[in-house]
């Protein structure tokens, strides 16, 4: 794990803390709640790169 960690705080809406407590108890009952959140914000932008990239190819 990165040594190297920043801390900051987020405000989530109930509904986005009910999502993230099921995703919890069925993909990330073994990871921590910082590790759960930290591959989230991975995957997300991952995911933006990927449609940046997508877009950038259809021009």
């Amino acid at each position: 794990m990165a040594t190297n960690l920043k801390r900051f705080t987020i405000s989530i809406t109930p509904e986005m803390e009910r999502e993230m407590d099921q995703l919890k108890q069925r993909l990330y009952y073994k990871d921590t709640r910082n590790t759960m959140v930290r591959d989230l914000i991975i995957r997300g932008l991952e995911a933006l790169k990927a449609e940046e990239a997508a877009k950038e190819r259809k021009e």
